[in-house]
């Protein structure tokens, strides 16, 4: 019977033989992908590429290769994706998952239990496939029904309009939608969408989330709804922002986003298997184990909570809290102390610059439990801190502060950086004319459209009344240009309602880039001036500062 030691020798020669072996499975199925176009049987191909990155993803982590196996599990998600709706990949979804497995080979040189950082796959633009849900919407009102699809539209959505719950139910059979949008009063009957819902919730394994919309304010139909299972119901007529808002929540397009955690430990073995711990409970970690450079590791990995041992040589953790308390940026980062310490009189010391103390040993249950309450109190104090009430985007002095910290990063980088200005033209009169709840509807609609349509890196704020501002980290301003002149289009197409008729909105843009204005204010200043000019040269366009 073998030792431990022989044991341990064999799993070390396994993990390099794994190792030895990745960089040619990477590129293998990078070639497939590249040859899935002029493939006979492409179908096949697909599933055959799916099965590997699915086995990439289970046993890379086991073999050490954590990163690795994470990254291989978001391009399995989207090829399951993509099975799944019998689709094959079109060519935008296919640079992506080919980007995304050349970005592994960084993983494979750096070698197993590597906790370097690269750019996760999440903040790349979001593929089509992923992007765009396929809803089901079912109302015998042909008007209303083609409207409620072209908005939705708007926003990023796949649409397919039924008149009557029987033509929907052939359609369900065949293919199985994201969500139903329903109107409860159908041809079938005056409750026969909660009807359909009900049965659709018997026919399939797994029920399909349903919204449901209608004139009828009474009792019965909204009881009707609930016990069809409906995720909501919402009054005609309606408000597109509030429908979108509800079908990005139930068809999961606005996904919950982990939480991030700086590891500081200079016991490498600790700060390993604290990291190990957390993500396997699903979190982002980050190791360190020198203090002196956590300030550059804030600003690159920008944590939600830093896990920081209370003694280093030379310096104690409590000074290293001191030094990121003096940064306004990290001024309200939680901080959870780690240490054998058992003096209650230090313990408490600490505390007025962290959050918690937990000492040595450490249960694992409890140091997942501690981070999770901690960054979720955290991000609830964000929101009403940090973010505007009304539309949820960050605030004006958020954004403010954000510009700095991010033109600080792409100086160091050497990545452009855009930042766009964007205000509702003739809003005023929205307000005279309509009302100001009206006009906050239209506030709204438009902070929803650009959180739907732009990738998750930028960052997005409400900087006043109906202005907004949005940093685009690593785009150019010509590239910036091309995404915020679709969202403009986008937008003056949306319909608004109000008790007294129908209108429509649109926006003037202006953009400057970090190439040419390297300081925070001139940036924002250069940004306000395109906009100025793309309201005196007529509006409802978009202007580069270098156009002016």
């Amino acid at each position: 019977m073998p030792g431990q030691d022989d044991i341990q020798q064999q799993l070390a020669a396994l993990r390099l033989e794994f190792a030895a072996n990745l960089g040619i499975r990477v590129d293998q199925m990078i070639a497939d992908l590249n040859g899935l176009v002029d493939h006979s049987d492409p179908a096949t191909m697909l599933h055959d590429i799916f099965r590997q990155i699915h086995s990439l993803s289970g046993s890379a982590g086991t073999f050490g290769f954590f990163q690795l196996s994470e990254q291989s599990r978001q391009l399995e998600l989207i090829l399951k994706e993509a099975i799944n709706q019998k689709n094959t990949l079109d060519s935008k979804t296919t640079k992506y998952l080919v980007r995304g497995l050349q970005a592994l080979h960084t993983l494979i040189e750096n070698g197993p239990e590597n906790t370097s950082i690269i750019e996760p796959l999440e903040q790349l633009t979001t593929p089509s496939i992923m992007a765009q849900r396929l809803i089901y919407i079912v109302e015998d009102e042909a008007f209303q029904g083609q409207d409620l699809c072209l908005q939705l539209q708007h926003y990023g959505f796949r649409t397919h309009l039924f008149s009557s719950a029987t033509d929907a139910r052939k359609m369900v059979e065949m293919q199985i939608p994201d969500a139903l949008v329903l109107d409860i009063i159908l041809p079938e009957g005056v409750l026969a969408g909660t009807q359909f819902a009900s049965e659709i919730r018997q026919l399939l394994q797994q029920p399909v989330p349903a919204l449901f919309i209608s004139q009828r304010k009474d009792w019965e139909s909204r009881l009707a709804a609930v016990r069809a299972g409906g995720s909501a119901y919402l009054e005609k007529p309606l408000d597109i922002s509030e429908l979108v808002n509800h079908l990005d929540l139930i068809t999961q397009r606005v996904r919950r986003e982990p939480y991030r955690v700086l590891v500081v430990d200079d016991t490498e073995e600790l700060a390993q298997h604290y990291s190990l711990v957390l993500r396997q409970a699903g979190m982002h970690t980050s190791v360190l184990a020198d203090p002196e450079h956590i300030l550059e590791q804030m600003s690159l990995f920008q944590p939600e909570l830093v896990l920081l041992d209370f003694y280093f040589p030379g310096i104690t953790g409590l000074e290293v809290a001191s030094v990121l308390r003096q940064h306004q940026t990290y001024f309200s980062t939680p901080i959870v102390f780690l240490s054998t310490e058992t003096n209650r009189k230090i313990q408490l010391q600490t505390l007025q610059q962290g959050d918690d103390f937990l000492v040595k040993p450490i249960d694992d249950k409890q140091l997942i439990s501690t981070i999770e309450s901690r960054i979720e109190r955290s991000r609830t104090l964000s929101e009403l801190m940090y973010h505007d009430g009304l539309t949820g985007l960050l605030n004006q002095i958020t954004l403010k502060r954000r510009v700095e910290s991010e033109l600080a990063r792409s100086q160091r980088q050497n990545e452009p950086l855009s930042y766009l200005m964007l205000d509702i033209d003739l809003f005023k009169q929205v307000n005279d004319r309509f009302g100001h709840s009206i006009g906050d509807r239209v506030l709204k609609s438009l902070a929803q459209l650009l959180t739907d349509r732009l990738r998750k890196s930028d960052l997005i704020g409400r900087y006043g009344g109906e202005e907004f501002g949005i940093i685009m980290p690593n785009t150019s301003p010509d590239a910036a240009f091309e995404i915020i002149e679709k969202l403009r289009v986008s937008f003056s197409q949306l319909t608004f309602k109000s008790d007294k008729e129908e209108f429509k909105c649109s926006f003037s843009a202006g953009i400057s880039g970090s190439t040419t204005f390297s300081q925070e204010n001139k940036l924002i200043e250069a940004a306000d001036e395109a906009l100025y000019q793309a309201k005196e040269s007529g509006r409802n366009k978009t202007i580069i500062h270098d156009e002016c």
